[in-house]
Formats: C-alpha cells, sequence, structure tokens
C-alpha cells in the first residue's frame, strides 16, 4: 500500500481518530503518550481495512479483529509491546464510547498478555558502569554524549526527559546545583546533581552546545542541525556506546543481555536502594507514581543472600 492509498484509508475514519485525540489531550495525556497512541490505532485501522479489503465501520469491529491485529504484530515483539498497543486500543474505544458513537468497547474483552512478575531489572555494576563512559566515543560529541549517558544512569532521566531538558532547567545554584525535569505526564520533579555531573553540564553548554535554530532555542541538547536532539538519537547514542562495551575482551559476557538506554535508568534506582536511599526518595528522584513500581529496585543477587546467611552466627542453636 502506498502512502496515498493509506491516507485515503485513514480519512474515513478521521471523525473517530480526532475524538480519540481531542479525549486523549483533555484527560492530559503527555504528547509523547498520544502520538505513541495515535501510531498504533492509525496501524490498526490499516490492518482493519486491508483484512476485510474495504474500510470496516468501526461498529462492526469485534474482538476477533483485535486479536488478528495483535498476533500479527506480535511476531518477535515483547509482551509488553502487545499490552501497549492493546491498551491504546481500548481508550481509542472508550473514547467513542464515552462520545456515544459506540456501544460497546471490543477492546476492553480482549485480555492482556501475561507477563513474569517480579521479574529482575536489568543494570549495570560499578565496574561495567564506569568501562561504559570508558567507551563513549572521543569525537566533537563527547562530552554531549557523556552528558545524556550520565543523566540517565547517575539522575535516573529517561529517555523523553533528556529529549525535553531546556537550558532554564537548570538550577544554577552553586551550593544546590540541579534540575528541573518534565517527565511522564507533564509531571514536574527537582533532581540535585552531584557537582562534578553539573559542571559536565555547564561545560557542554558553554563549550560544546551547537547554535540552535531560534525555534529551538531553549533546547539544551541540540543537534549539528541546530535542533533538539531527538529522542531516536539519543537512543543510538546508548546503543552504540552499549556495543562498544560488549565488545571488550572481558565483557563479552553482556553480548546475552538486552542493554538499552532505560538499562542505564535501572542503573541509577539500583545504586540507589543498594547504597541505603529509603524508597520513597528514590521514588520521588525517579518520578515513580507508585511506589510498588520503585520496589524492583529491590532486587538482590545470589552472593547476596550467601553472604547474609553465612555471616548469621547460628552456631548456639545446635550445641
Amino acid at each position: 500500500m502506498n502512502t496515498q492509498e493509506a491516507k485515503n484509508q485513514l480519512d474515513y475514519y478521521e471523525d473517530e481518530v480526532d475524538i480519540f485525540y481531542t479525549y486523549m489531550e483533555d484527560l492530559g495525556y503527555s504528547p509523547h503518550t498520544i502520538k505513541c497512541y495515535l501510531s498504533d490505532v492509525q496501524s490498526f485501522l490499516l490492518f482493519l481495512t486491508e483484512k476485510e479489503d474495504q474500510c470496516v465501520p468501526l461498529d462492526e469491529v469485534g474482538s476477533k479483529h483485535i486479536q488478528a491485529y495483535l498476533r500479527k504484530t506480535q511476531k518477535g515483539k515483547a509482551k509488553t509491546t502487545r499490552n501497549r498497543r492493546l491498551m491504546s486500543l481500548r481508550t481509542f474505544f472508550k473514547s467513542l464510547v464515552k462520545a456515544e458513537e459506540l456501544t460497546v468497547n471490543p477492546a476492553a474483552e480482549v485480555d492482556l498478555a501475561k507477563t513474569e512478575k517480579n521479574s529482575l531489572p536489568t543494570y549495570l555494576n560499578d565496574d561495567e558502569l564506569r568501562l561504559l563512559f570508558k567507551c563513549i566515543k572521543h569525537d566533537q560529541y563527547y562530552i554531549r554524549n557523556k552528558c545524556i549517558l550520565m543523566l540517565m544512569s547517575l539522575a535516573g532521566l529517561r529517555v523523553i526527559e533528556i529529549h525535553n531538558l531546556n537550558t532554564t532547567d537548570l538550577i544554577r545554584d552553586e551550593d544546590e546545583p540541579g534540575i528541573k525535569v518534565l517527565g511522564k505526564g507533564n509531571k514536574s520533579r527537582y533532581i540535585p546533581l552531584p557537582t562534578p555531573l553539573f559542571n559536565l553540564l555547564l561545560e557542554y553548554e558553554r563549550m560544546y552546545r551547537p547554535l540552535p535554530k531560534p525555534e529551538h532555542q531553549n533546547a539544551f541538547f541540540v543537534s549539528k542541525r541546530g535542533e533538539r536532539i531527538s529522542r531516536r538519537r539519543i537512543q543510538m547514542i546508548a546503543e552504540d556506546t552499549f556495543a562498544s562495551l560488549k565488545s571488550l575482551p572481558d565483557f563479552t559476557y553482556l553480548q546475552n543481555k538486552k542493554l538499552s538506554s532505560h538499562k542505564l535508568r535501572h542503573t541509577f534506582g539500583t545504586r540507589l536502594v543498594r547504597g541505603g536511599v529509603d524508597l520513597v526518595t528514590v521514588q520521588e528522584l525517579m518520578g515513580h507514581t507508585n511506589l510498588s513500581t520503585t520496589q524492583i529496585y529491590t532486587h538482590v543477587n545470589n552472593k547476596q543472600k550467601q553472604e547474609a546467611m553465612r555471616n548469621q552466627n547460628v552456631g548456639k542453636f545446635f550445641e
């Protein structure tokens, strides 16, 4: 299907998609979530018209159509991706029910895929993290890329939060430097920064930040074209550096680990908890809405378990 054909088919559902967009805006969904949900819904609508070889009225869509779409798009994808697509469709049809365009939500009848509960997050230990920073390519973007990787692993920022970071978000207090972060759901949080990391941000801003275009004047991380750095570019910086780390002779065991930019955020949470920081403070620093999300960082490894058990003085109970 060419671009024009796809546009013509999506035009058939223009009113319903407009209702969905307005519904998400009214409920305060973040621009990133709105973009992802719209993409999922448009993908489903194109699948629907291709499968039936015609535009299908949405009141004729049933759970079988949604299950078929999820099966087709699931190949090679994680269960969490399937569940996100399903949540996009549930929200889409819910908005149409609320607007009295439909009477039932067919996506509500489709079950979420079971995911492993309490799975241990992948993270880097201190030696791995130290070597990761040494693997950053020493080119004209070295300081910028180091700032980005350190903000994720030493301050817990998400990719979208680095993308959104503005020069006005830096709290330029000599005694208490920090940043203001715009997180999920447009919620803002304050993160104090270690002085060396804050100084690195200032060095980038003063010496290595490209001249931004007028419409991107406030963007902190700027591309060589003078535009706010893209989310995909941030992810690629992490992916390329991870690839270099995995190629080191003593770190080939990492090749079996799925390492991504988000794993650096896991590393931050894990280091805080293992350093004795209380969970409520970790929750605030990471911008978690629920404390249960923060609790995944309380995991321990087998070595810690062995040390805890072997250090017990239980001999007196066997006398």
